[in-house]
């Protein structure tokens, strides 16, 4: 495993990445950039990790193409405070405020190396107006693709198929290199890419209890290789875990495993009390929390005029259209009913509740502006049997949270609150970044450029001055 490298002070390299997902290819062209020998350690066959089946968006203010787009004024300072904000400042602000700094002159040094992202991708991503999502051409395996490409340009080594099982310590705690295996690789310093667990159910009972209570409902659109190596590793070494339960669960009917987030305008949420708790059109980033706080689930609920009318669109084909819901009506995973109290009944909410909450709607769609939540548009009345409701859960686990604790600087923190010498972590891997709420499309992707390239430039220099 030691590669084509020349040993320095006995090490194989200086550098060793395990991951070669953004974060992980981030940190190796960082790493080499500065000058390090590096290797990249995968475990599965293909380079990428859940990074190659992401749409790659990059949430950062103050960018070169958000003022092509017309976005002016944009400040790393405003989007410090609206990120801690959102999250009830329930997340790490020196953690936060890194990334919220180096998120534009990371964006471009991404720009620089040859990921292209149009003006027109610019977009208010998540919850906010201000358009800080960056969407590029080419999704997150073209962002793979360039990196892996700088990677291989700059010499850093690269072996896939090879899960790491061990971390290798000095007496004092230092790490100073990897073993997979029977085999071992020895380094200045080593970083953690390992992505998140989203693959490892065991890890989902843990460490994030609101998924696991989704049961059969859950399906993950990661990569089969995230199955929380990062916190395994690092908690041997000493390393505290942070982020409990934390994570992004998105809506569904649970039909088919067809990556469908946004509810059509048509149709209304209601609670078990019959009543309407959030805009339906709200985004992704905070409706499972919504559904989650009354309970897990929630039900849709139209009119036969509405499914008749329920043509295909962009962001919907495969769930909320007129055959599909027939179909499924027909086969009893859809309540339909000629009343709302037979519905009610068939869903178990309170008829009185949804009476009334059906009343009061019809009369602002008639009116024309939702009174109680100002959805935007798309509104009809709920009127024509027979009457429909359709069972939500946030159940698509998108990525998870938890994982190891880093500073400011991407040292991987002990549970004494000290740095662990000669290791770092970067990207879905690190669990004292998101809070309750995702920011919006980009914020994963974009901390695991942001980190990934820090991790790279500080394990290099920490592996420099042991060399020194």
């Amino acid at each position: 495993m030691g590669g084509n490298r020349s040993r320095q002070h006995a090490r194989d390299y200086d550098v060793i990445v395990i991951g070669s997902g953004a974060a992980g290819l981030s940190a190796a062209v960082a790493a080499a950039d500065a000058g390090a020998s590096v290797l990249v350690v995968e475990a599965e066959t293909v380079v990428g990790g859940s990074s190659r089946l992401s749409g790659g968006h990059f949430y950062a203010a103050g960018t070169s193409v958000q003022a092509e787009a017309g976005v002016i004024g944009d400040t790393a300072d405003a989007m410090f405070e609206h990120y801690m904000t959102l999250n009830q400042w329930m997340v790490d602000p020196a953690v936060v405020r890194r990334y919220c700094d180096l998120s534009a002159p990371t964006f471009e040094w991404l720009r620089g190396l040859g990921v292209t992202f149009p003006k027109e991708g610019v977009y208010p991503s998540g919850v906010g107006s201000t358009p800080r999502g960056h969407q590029p051409d080419g999704a997150g395996q073209e962002v793979v693709n360039v990196l892996d490409g700088h990677r291989s340009h700059k010499g850093a080594d690269m072996v896939l198929d090879s899960r790491v099982t061990g971390l290798l310590t000095d007496e004092d705690g230092r790490v100073r290199g990897i073993r997979v295996g029977d085999d071992e690789a020895t380094a200045g310093a080593v970083i953690l890419a390992t992505g998140g667990f989203g693959a490892n159910p065991e890890m989902i009972e843990k460490y994030y209890p609101e998924a696991a209570a989704t049961g059969d409902w859950r399906w993950y659109i990661g990569a089969d290789g995230a199955r929380g190596d990062g916190i395994t590793l690092g908690e041997a070494a000493g390393a505290a875990v942070d982020g409990y339960d934390r994570g992004l669960l998105l809506v569904t009917p649970g039909f088919s495993r067809d990556l469908e987030v946004l509810l059509p305008g048509w149709l209304i949420l209601v609670n078990k009390s019959g009543r309407r708790f959030a805009n339906e059109s709200a985004p992704y980033t905070v409706l499972g929390g919504l559904i989650g706080k009354e309970g897990g689930n929630a039900w849709a609920v139209f009119d036969e005029d509405a499914r008749r009318n329920a043509s295909p669109t962009p962001t919907s084909q495969a769930y909320w259209v007129n055959d599909v819901l027939e179909k499924k009506a027909d086969e009893g995973r859809i309540k339909r009913a000629s009343t709302l109290t037979g519905l009610a009944a068939m869903m178990e909410v309170d008829a009185t509740g949804l009476a009334g909450t059906v009343e009061r709607y019809n009369a602002d769609v008639q009116q024309g502006s939702d009174t109680a939540f100002f959805k935007p548009g798309g509104m009809r009345p709920i009127e024509k049997p027979p009457f429909y409701g359709v069972e939500v859960r946030p159940a698509i686990l998108c990525w998870t949270g938890t994982g190891v604790r880093i500073n400011a600087d991407t040292c991987v923190m002990g549970r004494n609150e000290r740095p662990i010498p000669g290791l770092f972590a970067a990207g879905e891997t690190v669990g004292n970044l998101h809070g309750d709420r995702y920011i919006g499309g980009g914020g994963s992707y974009g901390p695991c450029i942001v980190f990934g390239k820090l991790a790279g430039e500080n394990a290099a220099k920490y592996a420099k001055a042991l060399n020194e």
